[in-house]
């Protein structure tokens, strides 16, 4: 299995932006057009709900999964990749949770598919270890105190990987 992820996700690079208060929906838009022109697939997502490389391949290798496997809820790698992100079962609730805003201070850009994109050199690479694994974070993603309350012994990030794992499950 870890070949068929590796294999399914060989194109994903993604990267942590910090962005000025007010002006993430704009950069947004702007890194979507520059995505349409190199023919690439991109995902724009506030950081605060990313917990890891790990986990923007675990969705993106589900949504390939769901899109090959023709029970995908999105025409878009982008839109399915944000949706099993999320953990939901619903694109709104998908898109509610993970998309960017006005008070947006730092987002996780996502290359999913080839193509050349832009990087500015101060983009810092997305990596496994996100700083940050708080259990109030935790908590605002939508994990419970009860699920919590299960990884005595595993890494809580664990718990997010189970949630985009689950969404086949729950969006049935």
């Amino acid at each position: 299995m870890p070949d068929m992820v590796e294999e399914a996700t060989k194109d994903l690079k993604a990267w942590v932006v910090k962005i000025d208060r007010g002006h993430a929906p704009a950069f947004m838009q702007r890194m979507v057009n520059q995505a349409l022109s190199s023919r690439s697939q991109i995902l724009v997502m506030r950081s605060d709900m990313v917990f890891g490389l790990d986990h923007v391949r675990s969705a993106l290798f589900h949504a390939k999964m769901a899109i090959e496997g023709r029970h995908n809820s999105s025409d878009s790698l982008s839109m399915e990749s944000l949706l099993y992100a999320s953990g939901e079962r619903q694109l709104s609730s998908a898109v509610k949770k993970m998309s960017v805003d006005e008070t947006t201070e730092e987002v996780v850009i996502a290359r999913l598919s080839g193509g050349d994109m832009e990087v500015d050199s101060s983009w810092r690479s997305l990596d496994d270890t996100p700083q940050d694994v708080s259990i109030d974070r935790l908590k605002r993603f939508g994990i419970t105190q009860r699920e919590l309350d299960t990884v005595s012994r595993m890494d809580p990030r664990d718990l997010v990987l189970e949630r985009v794992a689950a969404v086949d499950i729950i969006k049935k």
